[in-house]
């Protein structure tokens, strides 16, 4: 699923095409003749010819009628009555509404082209009418925006206190612009927000990965529009990315519960489910993974996605049997059986392994999977093969035995992991350190477990090469 779009999609209202401005006579003779229209009528066309005769010297009277018919999708008609508007307009400026008309009919058609030509025709006809410039960055917003926004910036020098810069940061959200869409907003006061406008704003600075301000602009959203679901939703994510799960599940509260008009998605009962999970109430997660995957339209990776979610939840209640479940639908969901993913099987078992409250018997079956799985890894990967070791190496400390058998299971691994690291000749501090640490166990393993003095001495020069000071390996050179 890609984020954005399916985000945008759950938070965004969609941003309404603007209506032309009428005064309250078009607006009565629009309703009369859409009334006329949606009778059914046998003379409907003959009772609107009626009224069009009233109207034949007035512009605006005409237009309403276009728009009467426009609402309808009457197009033919609608056009005929906006061209009537024109031609009594006879070139004179002044009067911007025709070619707003004409210009939304062009939408309607959805010649994109025509509507260009019109909008530009009602920003010359009447400069200061702002329907003609939003209508025509609009437009131009879909092949480009900054043109779209040049065109509102002249808007600006008309009407110096019109909300141009709304405008633009709609615009530029709507190309997916988000920099350029934050950049806008954070020119405008929030109280000169709309409740879709500041819910943009948040959820481009959301997207932004902000996510201390998207919530503190949710909030504000909220207290304003307390059962906006944008806002609720905003809520939840924001504060299930900065890790505050109580607030999340409050937010979560709100948003299936006191929300107007939900349609909840899959990232709803996603971050639902990860803010219950960083709450540890890891059953009621399940349940809303669970419920993420009944949903229609969510993609197979997200439903893998899901069972692999499910796993983390039954592992953090000790259930491996179920963990290891649907553990198994995601792996073999994957078109890829990478070495990554096929660890995270070994890690299962080894986390059963050290897990205190694994029966002492089912700890000795993890340990034996964990390390057949990654033995057959090491096989398969060999440049993993230090990795690997240093994996096996460390399974034994989490058996139920005492620390010789335990080291005397490790030391084979450690002997592997040293070899390859301590081959390196460009080594970090950090393996460095980690070099002496498996030398020194693998000196007890040597020394110990086995009785290889021999063995014991050169490892011991080894690391004294890496810990002059180190008391064990002194001690064993001095035997």
């Amino acid at each position: 699923m890609k984020l954005r779009n399916l985000i945008i999609g759950a938070l965004m209202t969609v941003i309404a095409a603007p209506v032309l401005a009428q005064d309250n006579q078009s607006d009565q003779i629009m309703k009369q003749v859409v009334d006329i229209l949606k009778s059914g009528s046998g003379d409907a066309q003959k009772q609107i010819a009626d009224i069009a005769k009233t109207y034949k010297k007035d512009v605006n009277g005409l237009v309403s009628i276009g728009r009467a018919y426009l609402s309808v999708k009457d197009y033919t008609k609608a056009k005929e009555y906006g061209q009537k508007a024109i031609d009594l307009l006879k070139g004179k400026t002044g009067n911007a509404t025709p070619y707003l008309l004409m210009g939304n009919i062009a939408v309607g058609e959805d010649n994109g082209g025509e509507a260009a030509s019109q909008f530009q025709q009602a920003m010359y006809a009447d400069p200061k009418n702002p329907d003609g410039y939003r209508r025509y960055a609009r437009i131009m917003s879909k092949t480009s925006p900054q043109d779209a926004v040049n065109t509102l910036e002249a808007l600006k020098r008309e009407l110096p206190n019109y909300p141009v810069d709304l405008i633009a940061a709609e615009i530029y959200s709507d190309a997916g612009n988000m920099k350029k869409a934050i950049e806008y907003y954070n020119k405008v006061s929030v109280n000169d927000m709309k409740d879709y406008q500041l819910s943009d704003y948040a959820t481009n600075v959301f997207l932004s990965q902000d996510y201390q301000k998207s919530l503190s602009l949710a909030k504000q959203g909220h207290a304003k529009f307390p059962r906006n679901a944008s806002f609720n939703r905003l809520i939840m994510f924001n504060n299930t990315e900065l890790k505050n799960y109580d607030d999340a599940l409050a937010g979560a509260n709100d948003l299936f519960n006191n929300s107007d008009s939900l349609k909840a998605s899959a990232f709803d009962y996603g971050y639902y489910a990860r803010a219950l999970k960083g709450a540890d109430k890891y059953t009621e997660a399940i349940e809303q993974y669970k419920k993420l995957q009944t949903l229609d339209n969510v993609d197979a990776p997200t439903k893998a996605q899901a069972n692999k979610d499910i796993s983390d939840c039954y592992k953090k209640l000790s259930d491996y049997v179920k963990a290891g479940e649907y553990l198994d639908k995601y792996v073999k969901a994957q078109p890829q059986q990478s070495f990554t993913l096929q660890e995270t099987v070994a890690s299962l078992y080894a986390d059963q392994l050290a897990d205190e409250n694994t029966p002492a018997a089912d700890k000795q079956k993890a340990y034996e999977m964990a390390d057949k799985i990654y033995a057959e890894l090491a096989e398969k990967y060999p440049t993993n093969a230090a990795y690997v070791a240093n994996k096996r190496a460390t399974l034994p400390f989490s058996l139920p035995i005492d620390q010789k058998e335990q080291v005397k299971l490790a030391g084979p691994h450690y002997a592997t992991f040293t070899d390859i690291l301590g081959a390196k000749t460009d080594r970090s501090a950090g393996e460095n350190k980690m070099l002496a640490a498996a030398y020194s166990t693998l000196l007890y393993y040597y020394v110990n477990c086995i009785d290889d003095m021999e063995k014991g001495k050169e490892v011991a020069a080894k690391l004294l090469e890496l810990d002059p000071e180190n008391e064990g390996a002194k001690a064993v050179m001095g035997l």
